[in-house]
């Protein structure tokens, strides 16, 4: 496996350190992450398609697949 070093602001690296699982690596940190960015973008635009009721629907279950957010 071949690796690059990379540069991050020190606001950054605290971030990442915080997102970071017991046992988890940085890189695994960021693929997760980004793992979760391209699924949001999938949502892009649901929120125009449909009644207000099932746009609710729709952000309770972002939540409860987040983190432990109300």
């Amino acid at each position: 496996m071949s690796s690059r070093n990379i540069a991050v602001q020190k606001a950054v690296y605290d971030a990442l350190t915080k997102e970071k699982r017991p046992g988890e690596s940085f890189t695994a940190v960021l693929r997760r992450l980004l793992d979760q960015k391209e699924g949001a973008q999938e949502l892009y635009g649901a929120w125009g398609k449909g009644s207000s009721k099932s746009s609710h629907a729709l952000l309770r279950e972002l939540r409860s697949a987040g983190k432990g957010g109300p």
